[in-house]
């Protein structure tokens, strides 16, 4: 009479085991994850907790692990930098868009021609543009068209701070038509010059180490 308790007690612990044995592959949409360093981090993090990625890329995870306690392990780490995992199906569509936008001007800075920006993102997504931009400016209050110029612009900023490029060779290699066209966006996106910006990073150099990576509002050692 007590051994059946028993028999059912280690059977019921046997299978509690073989479930916790057995792989979950998580696909996970990462807000904020737009960078090569973003990339680097969550790799960092998924093995900090045991977990071997199947794929990692900008905005976009894919891991395989035996236990579900691991997602808020991975989203609290993830949120002390500024990234967070994505629950709704309409903002994954977001950071989609904004993921496919990166990747464009990271092929135009390193000089492919594509097609227009507007025709990309439909080939990418497979959905008309038109939908893309109503979705976008719906759910961030900004254009497409507004998004990018204010990438550019932190592209220009970055391009700048390292100080290997003419402005002439900034704008060439960033797509802009011209040097005016360059100074007109940055202008109106940052409120100063492209002349006042430059004059200002010496200060900036003294109070912000380089060796540090910028997520959100957070920063990370390298």
């Amino acid at each position: 009479m007590i051994l059946l308790p028993l028999l059912l007690i280690v059977f019921n612990h046997l299978l509690i085991i073989q479930e916790e044995s057995v792989m979950k592959t998580y696909e996970l949409h990462i807000k904020n994850m737009v960078c090569e360093r973003c990339i680097v981090y969550v790799q960092q993090v998924l093995q900090q907790l045991n977990v071997s990625p199947n794929r990692v890329e900008l905005g976009y995870v894919i891991f395989s692990a035996p236990y579900e306690s691991v997602l808020p392990l991975l989203e609290k780490k993830l949120n002390e930098v500024g990234l967070q995992i994505v629950h709704d199906k309409t903002e994954a569509t977001i950071e989609e868009i904004k993921v496919e936008i990166i990747k464009y001007l990271n092929e135009v800075e390193n000089g492919k021609k594509l097609s227009k920006l507007s025709e990309y993102l439909a080939d990418q997504l497979a959905r008309n543009y038109f939908s893309l931009t109503k979705l976008f400016s719906k759910n961030e209050n900004t254009t497409i068209e507004s998004y990018v110029i204010n990438q550019k612009v932190e592209r220009v900023k970055r391009l700048l701070r390292e100080g290997e490029l003419t402005v002439s060779e900034i704008a060439y290699r960033l797509g802009y038509s011209n040097v005016q066209h360059l100074s007109n966006q940055f202008k109106k996106v940052t409120g100063l010059s492209v002349s006042e910006f430059k004059a200002s990073l010496g200060v900036l150099s003294r109070s912000y180490p380089r060796s540090l990576d910028v997520f959100g509002n957070r920063a990370i050692a390298a």
